[in-house]
């Protein structure tokens, strides 16, 4: 399967392009300053981009805003917000598109069961994390968070399962916020 094409990628493109066309209707003295800005410009939006990425786990909790929604209790949102993450939980949404905690959030993680029934019915959590996704896009994350199956290969989001060590949802988290 082809690999998506990065955000460096394309702009190597686009200034591949403008240099072509520079080329073929400017001198060479204007293709010299050209060069030169596209180089300068290019070094400086690769590293603007580097640079927002989160470096390591201080970088990580300044850049996650995270939401859990579940209609039970959950003992990893005391422990992230013990260790300084900006956590919240909610039972349920009932608006995806104008819910507040959900504008905020830019993590967030959906139980599989007994969420979304109003909305989605038996689809529960699964049809709430596909609204979220069709409503938001890649804009934030979509994690599927539930102790009632694995579903690896069957969906198009990221499992974790509820009795998963706080490591394990470090990982995934700081994995999710490079995505973003």
């Amino acid at each position: 399967m082809l690999n998506k094409i990065n955000k460096n990628q394309g702009v190597l493109a686009f200034f591949g392009l403008l240099l072509s066309v520079a080329f073929f209707f400017v001198n060479l003295k204007w293709l010299v300053a050209v060069i030169i800005m596209i180089v300068i410009l290019l070094m400086a939006g690769v590293y603007l981009y580097e640079k927002r990425k989160p470096r390591n786990f201080k970088d990580t909790q300044k850049a996650s805003r995270i939401l859990f929604v579940d209609d039970k209790d959950c003992q990893i949102v005391t422990n992230l917000r013990r260790n300084n993450f900006d956590v919240r939980k909610i039972d349920d949404i009932l608006s995806p598109a104008t819910d507040i905690d959900v504008l905020w959030a830019n993590i967030i993680f959906v139980d599989y069961k007994d969420v979304g029934k109003k909305l989605f019915g038996k689809k529960e959590g699964l049809g709430l994390i596909t609204e979220l996704k069709r409503v938001y896009g890649n804009k934030k994350r979509y994690i599927i968070y539930s102790s009632a199956q694995n579903f690896d290969g069957l969906v198009e989001f990221p499992y974790i399962r509820k009795n998963a060590s706080y490591d394990e949802f470090i990982s995934l988290i700081a994995a999710e916020i490079i995505r973003l």
